[in-house]
């Protein structure tokens, strides 16, 4: 997978260079000082990401230019400094980094300056001398690009030292960095940050191995081969790194790394290589991509020192847009017009997923798609349980374009919620997502020519002549039973006029698993209420009749009770009841 991902990478950047990063770099808040050739201070900028937007004010007219200058200079980890004691963050003679509250508290020196740029001048013998590997891969680029300029150095130690403990101006009370460049030619810049890059770019230079004097070794990019984690070695293997990269690799892997986090970093948590189209697309929950023929998609979070790819899957054939268009439907009317901007035709995955998200999980779910299973801060059991089984499946068929099996799941938890919805007293919210069960239980179920909305108009119709007729009519499916069982309670439960009315008492509905316990549960409930109903009513006794005389030896279906127990009740239509 990586592998296919950096040549799409690699494509995109031999087309536009490396302001492929730097134009969605996100340098960290803080404070860039430009210090002139002369010394002299030539521009201040300050910058701070807005946390709710994820974006930073790009309008300094040396934007740009920082940000090639942070990209250069930052450290490929804390683990990897220049500096022994980690206060100083940079990683060359041209730039020092340097958290402010360091220069507050005292912990910045003279004493410590002075060991950076010491490391600086000698990284042989100061830094790598007890890696003949990080000494050997030093050796090489020295060969190419020459020693350390250490006149340069000195000038260079001489003015932080001179000035960082008095610059004007400049507000050292935010937690935030201080990051200072020396103007110089980028080439400079290039070459200095690849001083210290190749050297430390390797996850262990331990297992470096070298062929016709070129180096390979095991890159760092989210994999940590150390001592703790030996399951990670190939231990069949003469060299047991997993994979083996030259300088010319590694520097590519480290720079679709560094794309990533930037696109992390901006909030594109979703990203998907198109193999076929030669195309890198960042997405923000809730976005995606038109279409991708064939490809890769990346699932990010944002580590402490790089993007971190919790979850890849490959992709192929996905269509943003919906074939045939999802239609929300109102198969029940509601009570309340909160809802009726809804029901409407959606014509994309997203838009139909975000419909799930607010319908069945009241907005719970976008959230939640890659937060750890103890970190789901949801109260309601119900609704929780029934997230983390469905999420993967969700955001799948969503974003990957994979419908196997999920309508079948969808099915599943869609009655969970509705059930969940009704035991807490949410009727209306209820009949809301009954409608969305029903609207993707007819979507799919297209293919095999079943109309849903045709059923349930033909059984209401059904039910119906029987409820008015003159005569009792006997039942003839456990459709037609079930619809009859929510209709009847519906009924019962209204002749309860108490204000506090307990919705538990619906819990033995729902969640009967034979029709002998609907029964005894509706004798019980009939037993309690039935003096307030009136000799008279005809319908009232064709239902109780219907429900009795019918005996099914099928599955409880549930759906059909609740679409009985929300809908219009047959009991209580616009014809006048009495003396019937």
């Amino acid at each position: 997978m990586l592998k296919e991902c950096l040549e799409v990478f690699d494509y995109i950047l031999k087309k536009e260079g490396e302001s492929l990063i730097l134009h969605s770099y996100v340098p960290a808040d803080g404070t860039y000082i430009l210090i002139g050739r002369d010394g002299s201070q030539k521009a201040v900028m300050d910058v701070h990401m807005d946390k709710r937007t994820k974006k930073v004010d790009r309008s300094h007219p040396l934007f740009d230019q920082f940000c090639f200058y942070d990209y250069q200079s930052q450290l490929l980890s804390m683990n990897k400094p220049m500096d022994g004691k980690k206060i100083i963050h940079s990683n060359n003679y041209l730039s020092f980094f340097v958290k402010k509250d360091s220069i507050v508290s005292g912990k910045l020196t003279e004493a410590l300056i002075d060991g950076y740029y010491t490391v600086l001048g000698d990284p042989v013998n100061q830094k790598y001398k007890k890696s003949k590997e990080a000494v050997k891969v030093y050796k090489l680029f020295e060969a190419e690009e020459g020693s350390v300029p250490k006149r340069q150095i000195e000038e260079k130690s001489l003015w932080i030292k001179e000035h960082i403990f008095s610059l004007e101006e400049i507000d050292l009370d935010k937690k935030d960095y201080l990051k200072i460049f020396f103007e110089a030619d980028d080439k400079e810049y290039e070459r200095e940050g690849k001083r210290y890059f190749l050297p430390n770019i390797y996850n262990s230079n331990d297992y470096n191995i070298e062929i016709e004097n070129v180096v390979y070794g095991l890159p760092d990019n989210n994999l940590g081969m150390n001592a703790k984690k030996p399951f990670l070695s190939i231990k069949s293997r003469k060299y047991p790194a997993p994979y083996l990269l030259d300088s010319e690799q590694v520097i590519l892997q480290k720079q679709f790394f560094d794309y990533l986090m930037n696109l992390v970093s901006a909030g594109f948590y979703h990203v998907y290589v198109n193999t076929d189209q030669k195309k890198i697309t960042g997405c923000r929950t809730g976005e995606a991509p038109e279409k991708v023929e064939s490809g890769y998609y990346l699932r990010l979070r944002k580590g402490k020192t790089e993007a971190e790819i919790p979850e890849q899957d490959n992709v192929s054939g996905y269509r943003q847009e919906l074939e045939p268009p999802f239609d929300f439907q109102e198969f029940i009317k509601g009570r309340s017009e909160k809802y009726q901007a809804y029901y409407k035709r959606y014509y994309k995955r997203p838009d139909a997923g975000g419909l799930i998200n607010e319908v069945f999980f009241s907005n719970f779910l976008s959230g939640n798609y890659m937060t750890d299973a103890g970190a789901v801060n949801i109260t309601d059991g119900i609704l929780k349980q029934n997230l983390l089984l469905a999420r993967d499946a969700i955001f799948d068929w969503t974003y990957k374009g994979v419908d196997r099996g999920f309508g079948r799941l969808l099915e599943k938890i869609s009655l969970s919620l509705i059930k969940g919805a009704l035991l807490n007293g949410y009727q209306e919210r209820a009949v809301w997502q009954l409608n969305l069960r029903l609207s993707f239980k007819e979507y799919f179920s297209q293919k095999e020519g079943k109309n849903v909305s045709e059923i349930i108009s033909d059984l209401r119709k059904n039910m119906e002549k029987k409820v008015c007729s003159d005569t009792l009519i006997p039942l003839e499916s456990d459709r037609e039973y079930y619809y009859a069982v929510g209709q009847l309670t519906a009924y019962l439960f209204s002749l309860n006029k108490s204000k506090d009315k307990n919705q538990s008492l619906l819990n033995p509905f729902l969640n009967a698993r034979t029709d002998e316990m609907i029964k005894k549960r509706l004798r019980q409930v009939y037993k309690r209420y039935n003096y307030r109903i009136p000799d008279y009513y005809k319908r009232v006794k064709n239902l109780l009749g219907m429900v009795e005389g019918y005996e099914s030896d099928g599955k409880v279906d549930q759906e059909m009770i609740i679409l009985g127990y929300v809908d219009n009740s047959m009991l209580y239509n616009k014809e006048d009841m009495e003396n019937e």
